[in-house]
């Protein structure tokens, strides 16, 4: 960055759930502190977690756009399309910063780009080749892209034939803070999509012996219905003499602190990640995990956490067992835990993207 400090527009449409809309918050607010931003405008979903987030924040004015009820993707691909260029030039926007691929070229705005969703290059569908095409056409007239972790970021150099910075995301470490002394619940926080095998972790958690300790997830049902109606499903199975499975979707801040703080370990069975921001929110409140053995996870986690590599669930429910049970493996993990959480900052992932702006 060089010269007077920037208007940024942006275009936070496609975050919509969990992690991505946290994380879209969290970038606008510690984008709206730096120097190099004289204002932004960010562009989200009516009552969308990034709104919500952002109602009323200091330095961020936000543009709500109606909830879409069905055709999601094409409704937002044709106001980008129409629609984003006249507001970047009403809001006279220097950069136009977006998470997405944009279907149109917004003139005399340097746009960048942060890439946060593997899933478009890993699964072939009508949609996601859509969003592929999309993303092509955009990253040509694009000034820095990245990505969350090594692993998103060369997923996207690979397929865009464009470096790709590393640009980790956040953890707020005034609100995470571990808890003294650790919980005794098995937490998992990951919105209800296939891929996250909720059905891997409530078959380990049945296998603890009993009495188990309480059993959390918290996650939003509206990303999958069918996933959250199969979970829901196989928690009514376990039967109240399996012990308490509590379900639980968009809580307060405090209340998902305060959810962290009560956990024992964090559990985190996903196949696909290109962060994994609850797994350092767990670690920054002191919280041990076991986490499936990816690059992304291993890449957040450290040595914070135990790893398994494929979906068996005794072996997971070993691992748990180990966290839960073994005074000594949680006392060297939560410090691990502790010390990884602290390489993840809002404030120098903001500071590291104004530089781009």
């Amino acid at each position: 960055m060089s010269g007077a400090p920037r208007r940024v527009l942006f275009d936070a449409l496609a975050a919509r759930f969990g992690g991505g809309a946290h994380a879209a918050a969290q970038i606008a607010l510690h984008l709206a502190r730096t120097p190099a931003v004289a204002a932004i405008t960010v562009v989200a979903r009516r009552d969308s977690i990034v709104a919500e987030r952002l109602a009323g924040a200091e330095g961020v004015s936000v543009v709500q756009l109606p909830a879409a009820a069905a055709l999601e993707l094409p409704r937002r691909v044709a106001w980008e399309a129409f629609r984003l260029g006249a507001l970047a030039r009403r809001e006279r926007s220097d950069v136009l910063l977006t998470m997405t691929a944009l279907p149109a070229r917004v003139r005399d705005a340097r746009l960048v780009c942060v890439f946060a969703n593997p899933v478009m290059y890993e699964t072939d569908t009508a949609a996601n080749r859509l969003r592929r095409r999309a993303t092509r056409r955009t990253v040509r007239d694009a000034s820095y892209l990245a990505a969350p972790s090594s692993m998103m970021a060369g997923l996207v150099s690979d397929y865009l034939g464009r470096p790709c910075a590393v640009l980790p995301l956040g953890v707020d470490h005034q609100a995470f803070t571990p808890a003294d002394p650790p919980g005794e619940e098995v937490l998992c926080v990951a919105d209800f999509y296939a891929h996250k095998r909720h059905d891997v972790l409530l078959d380990a958690w049945a296998s603890l012996p009993a009495p188990r300790p309480r059993l959390r997830l918290i996650g939003d049902p509206a990303v999958d219905p069918g996933t959250f109606a199969r979970v829901r499903e196989r928690v009514a199975l376990l039967g109240e003499g399996a012990g308490e499975v509590s379900i639980e979707h968009r809580l307060p801040m405090a209340r998902l602190v305060e959810a962290y703080r009560a956990a024992r370990v964090f559990v985190m069975p996903s196949e696909r990640e290109s962060f994994c921001m609850p797994l350092a929110e767990a670690m920054a409140c002191g919280v041990p995990a076991v986490a499936r053995s990816i690059e992304s996870l291993r890449e957040t986690g450290g040595e914070g956490a135990l790893y398994v590599r494929d979906a068996d669930p005794a072996v997971w429910s070993a691992e748990i067992a180990r966290v839960l049970g073994d005074g000594g493996v949680h006392t060297r993990l939560r410090a691990a835990a502790i010390a990884a959480a602290s390489r993840f900052s809002w404030e120098r992932g903001a500071a590291q993207l104004s530089e781009q702006l």
